[in-house]
């Protein structure tokens, strides 16, 4: 099942993407389900009744939102992926995962633009994996963490290297408004056999830049959500991005950033494409 977030006619929506368009799952369930993030946290058996109803609106009809536009938290862990080569030259020996937050403005939703800011020269994309948490819970074992997970959705974690120069802390570099996107929806987890086999192949301007599997993250999902309930309250909604594979131009010889006019797709198996334009700030 595809869950999403939309606007059509101007007016804020969620529902189920199928062959047919999108069934306005709002309409159904929002007396009891004002959002998504309540009906995947209380109703997604109510949502799977919703399955075989007909198509209320054309996918190319609507105006695509954040997957969850209102999280409580969203949590990134950094450099988790062995293709990564400060890990390499560490011998992979990193004990924890480096986890870092990210403010839902600094986000765009599928097809928007991701703003290259004036204040910042060096805008680098990251193609992840993003985790949707669906069942609350705090000090999870690694052995109970996948019944919290609800589904999965893309991330474009972009990062403004020149900023991350400016002092010793993540916030700033990863948080430029509507630096990065997430979209353009949610697979449930159960439409995903094994989520650690999935493939991420990162586009610019229709060039492979980007291409390895989510085998090769250094802490997997489990341990991520297992770590990360330790120091707080994992909520439906939430979202865990889970790194990203090799090829962002940090990690290049003579790199070329991020500019206007661009075009940038992150796509990942059985979950789909996130696609979005870059936006020089004026």
């Amino acid at each position: 099942m595809k869950l999403i977030s939309y606007h059509e006619g101007g007016n804020p929506r969620y529902g189920i993407v199928t062959e047919g368009g999108v069934i306005d799952a709002s309409a159904r369930l929002g007396g009891a389900f004002p959002t998504l993030k309540d009906a995947i946290g209380g109703g997604m058996d109510q949502l799977r009744g919703l399955i075989s109803e007909a198509a209320d609106a054309a996918l190319d009809a609507i105006d695509y939102d954040l997957p969850i536009p209102n999280p409580d938290k969203i949590l990134c862990a950094g450099r988790n992926y062995r293709a990564y080569h400060e890990v390499i030259e560490a011998g992979g020996q990193l004990k924890f995962p480096s986890i870092f937050g990210r403010l839902a403005s600094s986000f765009v939703p599928h097809g928007g633009g991701v703003i290259n800011p004036r204040e910042g020269e060096n805008l680098d994309y990251e193609g992840e994996l993003v985790v949707v948490i669906g069942k609350r819970g705090r000090s999870i074992s690694e052995d109970a963490a996948m019944h919290h997970v609800a589904g999965y959705t893309i991330m474009d974690e972009g990062t403004l290297r020149d900023w991350g120069k400016k002092g010793t802390q993540n916030m700033p570099s990863k948080n430029f408004y509507h630096s990065g996107a997430i979209g353009p929806w949610i697979v449930t987890a159960d439409a995903i056999d094994d989520p650690m086999a999935l493939h991420i192949t990162t586009r610019r301007n229709g060039e492979v830049v980007q291409d390895g599997g989510t085998e090769l993250m250094i802490f997997d999902i489990r341990y991520l959500i297992a770590h990360a309930s330790k120091f707080t309250w994992l909520e439906p909604g939430d979202m865990i991005a889970t790194g990203s594979p090799g090829g962002s131009i940090a990690g290049t010889e003579n790199p070329k950033w991020l500019t206007g006019g661009e075009a940038l797709e992150v796509e990942i198996s059985e979950i789909g494409t996130l696609s979005v334009r870059i936006e020089d700030e004026v």
